[in-house]
């Protein structure tokens, strides 16, 4: 899909992917596919939606990201995706934990939750927004992780954009 998005598109829009993979995998093969059909990355947008939460409660953050993430695990383009992203221990621990429910979200490490979402302060979710931008995000979109504030999220980066010099929201 992202190779028939480079050649027929103006864009793409990801799901679930962690910045390391944007960065490694996707921006990559766009460009490829857009030099060999003639093209360049000129007009050529980049979208991800990016899970994130301005919270104190970090570990409730990562539990409801967890909880929302545990689907993904068992779909197919998702596992190898986060395979690809160097996540691959994720998967087999997950799948070690067939039928433990509470295994498998445990199977999720932090270290994968803390590449593809922004928890924690201001500061840290427009540090993770701006990581995603440097990986070739033009326009990270900011969706809800359960069990936290949507609302103080998006008033938090945009806070932070804005705080930022020279920086547009």
């Amino acid at each position: 899909m992202i190779r028939l998005a480079a050649e027929v598109a103006d864009g793409i829009v990801l799901w679930d992917c962690p910045s390391s993979y944007i960065r490694d995998v996707v921006v990559p093969e766009i460009a490829a596919v857009r030099w060999a059909t003639g093209g360049d990355m000129t007009g050529f947008d980049v979208d991800a939606a990016l899970a994130a939460a301005a919270t104190d409660d970090v570990p409730a953050a990562v539990s409801g990201i967890r909880e929302e993430l545990h689907r993904y695990f068992g779909l197919p383009f998702y596992r190898a995706m986060f395979s690809a992203a160097g996540y691959d221990a994720d998967v087999v621990a997950y799948d070690a934990a067939s039928g433990d429910r509470d295994a498998q979200l445990a199977a999720i490490s932090e270290r994968f939750v803390f590449d593809l979402c922004a928890i924690g302060d201001g500061p840290t979710v427009a540090q993770v927004l701006d990581r995603y931008r440097q990986a070739g995000a033009a326009n990270p979109m900011i969706t809800h992780i359960r069990g936290t504030d949507f609302e103080s999220t998006l008033h938090a980066a945009a806070e932070q954009r804005t705080a930022v010099p020279g920086a547009s929201s």
